[in-house]
């Protein structure tokens, strides 16, 4: 991170030289509490899931508080500079500074209207479904690469996320290079876009002394994300989209795009202690997502199956399939009724069980304008959840271990900008 901090600074001193200067703010916060104070870090996720269905069902304050600086020079070169901390804190209790998320330059113009090249640490072209909190694409880290390269009606981007890890079962400062090498391809479309991801990941070879030792294979994941804009019109009338993607990955590289190299930490303590077993792991998953709306009703869904198999790794091997939806119905400019259901099924074979959830949220939603994305808002709402006999004291925290349903009633905030 040092040498990136230096870059980012040689980059930075061009701000004298810029004919314009705009400095803004960027960011998210959400924040939520119970009516009943026992019930302040209820949430409701199944074991297993990739995440949760969110309205009304959050764990914990997240503020993102980004901070940017775009530098216009008189040649059309343009150089942006962006940092973000985070801060953190579970419901009810103090907010602290968790980590710095973004800490980056990115500079565009310098050979077309569409080329941008950037060195840093930033969220890299995240791809997520909002009302399960999942981010099924999400390479982000420390690194550089370029942008939008036009390549005669196609658009390349390349990027190279890396970590140094330090294994926790290991004395000393003993540091594992963990790098990535990123490849999109995106061909807009007369309906969307089309994208190519294409992705190896490494974990360098390292020996820490004669009993402990990394030597495994580099590893490739693959995906396909379509973007639709004209469906839900086609359909409904509705202006949105819908996105579709699949993808397959092995190895190293198990997370199909979801987890990048950045702070890994236990994730190489394990491969650590299985050897060469991370080699033999594979996931598959497909999701659609959908968002539209007109000047009356709003909707959004999604559509998750995803399939781990890594028994020898971490003694996984398992079938995991969401399916929700939050109808929107927009009453007034400033108010709305919004209801959210959704089911998670994991079926695992390694136990030979298969656990469940549903959760059911009512919400009614105060905000300055009326669709689905504008914010702030701030909700009143009420959530039920049920689950099966199986996750007996696996979920609720500890308010219902002993119990296989429950609910929540209470507040939140959430905006961002």
């Amino acid at each position: 991170m040092r040498s990136i901090t230096i870059v980012l600074i040689f980059l930075t001193s061009f701000t004298a030289l810029a004919v314009e200067n705009s400095v803004g703010t960027t960011g998210y916060m959400r924040l939520q509490t119970s009516l009943q104070d026992k019930k302040a870090n209820v949430c409701f996720k199944a074991p297993g899931a990739g995440s949760k269905y969110r309205l009304g069902n959050e764990c914990e304050t997240w503020i993102e508080l980004g901070l940017y600086d775009t530098i216009h020079f008189d040649n059309g070169v343009i150089l942006h500079n962006q940092i973000r901390p985070v801060f953190y804190g579970v419901n009810n209790h103090n907010i602290e500074y968790l980590r710095l998320d973004e800490l980056y330059s990115e500079i565009s113009g310098i050979f077309d209207n569409t080329l941008s090249i950037w060195v840093g640490r930033r969220f890299y072209d995240r791809y997520d479904s909002h009302i399960y909190d999942y981010f099924y694409l999400n390479m982000s880290g420390d690194g550089a690469g370029f942008r939008n390269l036009d390549l005669n009606g196609y658009k390349l981007s390349y990027s190279y996320i890396f970590d140094r890890l330090d294994p926790s079962s290991i004395a000393g400062d003993e540091q594992v290079l963990f790098d990535s090498h990123d490849l999109r391809l995106n061909k807009p479309t007369e309906r969307g876009e089309l994208t190519l991801f294409a992705n190896r990941m490494q974990i360098h070879s390292k020996t820490f002394n004669t009993a402990q030792h990394i030597n495994v294979s580099p590893a490739y994941a693959v995906g396909l994300l379509y973007k639709d804009t004209k469906l839900t019109k086609e359909l409904f009338s509705m202006e949105g989209e819908n996105i579709s993607a699949l993808f397959y990955a092995e190895g190293v590289a198990k997370g199909a795009g979801s987890t990048s190299p950045y702070r890994q930490e236990a994730f190489i303590d394990t491969v650590l202690g299985t050897s060469k077993a991370i080699e033999m792991a594979e996931t598959w998953r497909f999701i659609n997502y959908n968002a539209f709306e007109n000047d009356q009703w709003g909707l959004m869904s999604n559509l998750v199956y995803e399939k781990r198999k890594e028994i020898a790794f971490s003694g996984t091997d398992q079938i995991w399939i969401s399916a929700g939806i939050r109808p929107y119905w927009f009453f007034h400019k400033n108010g709305r009724f919004v209801l959210e259901t959704g089911l998670d099924r994991v079926k695992d074979d390694a136990s030979s069980k298969i656990y469940t959830l549903t959760k059911t949220t009512a919400a009614l939603e105060a905000a300055l304008d009326k669709g689905i994305w504008k914010r702030p808002v701030i909700r009143l709402f009420y959530t039920y959840s049920d689950w099966s006999d199986n996750t007996l004291g696996q979920i609720g925290s500890s308010y219902y271990l002993t119990q296989t349903h429950g609910d929540n009633f209470g507040i939140q905030f959430e905006y961002w900008w």
